[in-house]
């Protein structure tokens, strides 16, 4: 399975709650470019999976327009920024089981949402007891097999001006 780690845009300090705070123009405008860049690099999604902040939702949806993700996608209380990465590897593996059975190929799930909680799986998924904070709108691609005690492989980064690192 491909799992790709995208922290949320740019977000105002105007809403009277942290759960509130929506996406400036700033950052509507690089979810935009990091949904092209993902399109040009031909990234497709079988699954998209946000934290419910308004400013993870907003960069969930902006990018799955740009990549021509058509499916729900799904919200998670587990993506919070004080989520247990645990959990979500579970999650995670879970959906691979559900999702490898109705698809042809290799699943490819994207997880929306904030720091820590981001680095933290990324972590976890690759068997490290950390990671650098991923910067935001920032999208870190890690390839998991199927054995829950097999280590992921970082695969490469990207951000909002489109520039890729392979790691």
């Amino acid at each position: 399975m491909r799992v790709t780690l995208i922290r949320h845009a740019e977000a105002g300090d105007d809403a009277p709650r942290d759960e509130a705070r929506a996406l400036t123009a700033r950052g509507r405008q690089d979810a935009r470019r990091l949904g092209q860049a993902l399109a040009r690099r031909g990234v497709e999604f079988s699954l998209m999976v946000t934290s419910p902040l308004v400013r993870a939702v907003q960069t969930a949806e902006i990018v799955a327009a740009e990549i021509g993700y058509r499916e729900r996608i799904g919200v998670t209380d587990l993506l919070v920024p004080e989520g247990t990465a645990s959990q979500v590897v579970a999650f995670l593996r879970t959906s691979l089981r559900a999702t490898g059975r109705q698809l042809e190929g290799t699943p490819s799930i994207a997880l929306v949402a904030h720091e820590p909680i981001l680095s933290a799986v990324a972590a976890a998924l690759i068997g490290r007891a950390r990671h650098p904070p991923l910067r935001k709108t920032e999208a870190l691609r890690i390839r998991i097999g199927n054995d829950p005690e097999e280590k992921g492989i970082l695969r490469w980064r990207v951000d909002a001006r489109g520039r890729r690192e392979q790691l």
